[in-house]
């Protein structure tokens, strides 16, 4: 097994097992679909900056998922529209919140994971 087969392997650890980081993340496509759920890290809170250019913590999650996991990769485009469910706070037994996926980042492809970009749900 090469470096990046053992690299991709241990992601069923170190992203996808319930019992230490895993949390449940249902994937929802265009046609409403359900996928999942899969398991993945959740980061709930990112870094941004204000309009006055002042560090602020924003409610925008990252959602991280083993690649090889997914039946299909999720897109962010104009004729794809996905929703991703996520606990509200890391706990598997939380309710769950709706996000639209802002922009899938293939930044750790080479090593078998994705990230996906969230943002809040607007009713209309």
């Amino acid at each position: 097994m090469n470096l990046r087969e053992l690299i991709e392997s241990d992601l069923a650890t170190t992203l996808e097992d319930p019992n230490g980081f895993g949390l449940p993340v249902l994937l929802v496509d265009p046609d409403g679909v359900e996928h999942g759920p899969y398991y993945g890290q959740v980061l709930y809170d990112t870094r941004g900056v204000d309009d006055l250019g002042i560090p602020i913590s924003q409610h925008m999650p990252v959602v991280t998922l083993r690649r090889s996991s997914l039946a299909r990769v999720p897109l962010a485009t104009e004729k794809e529209r996905w929703a991703v469910r996520i606990p509200t706070t890391p706990s598997a037994t939380a309710t769950k919140e709706t996000f639209v996926l802002g922009h899938p980042s293939e930044d750790g492809g080479s090593i078998g994971f994705i990230r996906l970009y969230l943002t809040k749900t607007v009713q209309s």
